[in-house]
């Protein structure tokens, strides 16, 4: 098994490239802003603040390239390369470009100043993110941690039950929130007191299927029963791709695959990176042009039947089939264009939050990363009335004069709108801490166990890079408190197949 060993230098190295790069960054910084103008690289004035920026948020994936210590799911390489680098690096390019052109832009008061800025405030953000992860404290702590969980392993054929009880148990949450209309391409309007569990349980899905494919991946001698498990598995994906409407819905289905692969143990050749970058690619491509197609069908966002939706699932299939594949792949690259630059709705904040400060309030948005820790353990059902403190609708609405659509937040946004310009290192600085504590416990650890494997996972994902920043740590503990009792469950199925009642 796989076993992922310690540097000796404690990371002192990642704390000097990343300050090398920060200071770099500031010098660079002066010197384009004061010296050469903003206008001397005309409608490209973004590239060079893109490239400034990239360096920053690539610093960690350059490190462990060098050190011959890559791992794509380490958090701060997955963070880059799955998000922040994407989203506003080469976001910042495709604005550049004008290969993407939102209406919302009109609400960037001064983009010459406020784009560059909103840059300015990733990078600054991305390095609090690496000191956390980078402080010594956080590392000794994941091995106390460490030291006093279970040291238990499985047996890949031991799982399969476990697995399928997860499965089938997440998959049944995502068809009851599809019926209840809280997943897909719909909403409803007032909220059960039980729908944040509902979706909340579907990670048991995720879990499942983790845990499968790293079963798959690690078994030896693979009999035909390991077959057909992929095959169902492989089956959900389409599946849930049609039905979910979301143009990132296949992408995310294939992480974890890509993650259970990584971590089974294999050796990966250049030609493994290859089909993983390439699937990927192919993933992002098609969800973009499926999602975009489904939404100019069904319209809005409007809750309809069960029926009625798969009608219009299948009715988007048809289409795709008859268009002309020229401009079907045309509206695609377009569509993902849009979908992957987040920096102009980053910027919006950027400009507006100072302005907007004063009407937080009636929006229910006024101080929501605290008011989102105040009751994140107080469950709907025991308060009904529980105000909804992160409500991405009204921000849309207060930010976007647009209600109807959930617009990028980041927590980048949310840190400044919450605190001002220092609160967003500081405030990355402790998902750095996390994130630190998560991945020396469950994956840079001196006793790998595929339990750990698998409830890194969700562990990992549950820190999203377009959301608000509140929700992160009341949702990391949700999520711990529903690994661990769902992987106690499979621990339990096990004791079937190996006879061992202790």
């Amino acid at each position: 098994m796989q076993k992922i060993t310690a540097p000796t230098d404690n990371y002192s190295f990642l704390l000097i490239s990343s300050s090398i790069w920060f200071g770099g960054f500031l010098v660079t910084l002066g010197f384009l802003w004061f010296e050469l103008g903003q206008e001397i690289f005309g409608n490209y004035y973004l590239i060079p603040w893109c490239l400034i920026t990239g360096l920053v948020v690539l610093a960690p994936v350059f490190y462990y390239l060098y050190r011959q210590r890559f791992d794509l799911f380490n958090p701060l390489v997955f963070g880059s390369l799955s998000y922040i680098f994407p989203a506003f690096v080469l976001g910042g390019v495709i604005l550049s470009l004008g290969l993407s052109d939102p209406f919302y832009l009109a609400f960037i008061e001064d983009p010459k100043t406020e784009l560059p800025l909103s840059l300015v405030y990733v990078a600054v953000g991305y390095v609090g993110l690496i000191l956390g992860f980078s402080l010594p404290l956080a590392r000794k702590l994941a091995e106390k941690i460490d030291e006093k969980l279970p040291k238990v392993d499985w047996e890949p054929s031991n799982v399969i039950l476990g697995g399928l009880i997860l499965v089938i148990a997440g998959f049944g949450m995502n068809v009851l929130g599809f019926l209840r209309g809280i997943l897909g391409y719909q909403r409803v309007e007032n909220i059960e007191i039980f729908d944040g569990l509902l979706v909340f349980l579907q990670i048991l899905l995720t879990e499942g299927m983790v845990l499968l494919w790293m079963a798959f991946f690690q078994q030896k001698r693979r009999t035909i029963l390991f077959y057909f498990l992929a095959v169902f598995l492989i089956s959900i994906i389409p599946l849930r791709m049609t039905l979910l409407g979301s143009r990132s819905a296949l992408l995310l289905s294939l992480l974890p695959i890509a993650m259970a692969f990584f971590y089974s143990g294999k050796r990966l050749k250049p030609s493994h990176w290859v089909i993983i970058a390439s699937l990927m690619l192919a993933a992002a491509f098609i969800g973009a042009i499926y999602g975009t197609a489904f939404r100019n069908i069904k319209g809005s966002e409007a809750r309809i039947e069960a029926g009625e939706y798969v009608s219009q699932a299948l009715e988007t299939l048809e289409y795709l089939r008859k268009e002309d594949p020229v401009l079907v792949l045309k509206d695609g690259g377009l569509a993902l264009a849009e979908r992957v630059e987040n920096l102009s709705s980053l910027a919006v904040v950027v400009s507006n939050y100072e302005k907007l400060a004063p009407y937080e309030e009636a929006y229910g948005l006024e101080n929501n990363i605290m008011n989102d820790l105040l009751y994140t353990f107080i469950p709907r059902f025991i308060y009904p009335e529980k105000p909804t403190t992160s409500d991405a609708r009204a921000y849309s609405d207060l930010y976007f004069n647009y209600g109807d659509n959930s617009f990028t937040i980041t927590p980048f946004g949310d840190l400044l709108r919450n605190f001002g310009p220092i609160g967003i290192p500081l405030g990355m600085f402790f998902v750095g801490f996390y994130l630190r504590l998560i991945y020396s416990t469950l994956i840079d650890t001196k006793y790998p166990t595929m339990w750990k494997k698998v409830a890194y996972y969700p562990l990992l994902t549950v820190v999203s890079y377009e959301s608000f920043y509140a929700t992160i740590f009341p949702s990391a503990i949700r999520t711990l408190i529903v690994t661990a009792i769902s992987l106690y469950i499979v621990h339990i199925s096990t004791k079937i197949f190996t006879g061992n009642n202790r």
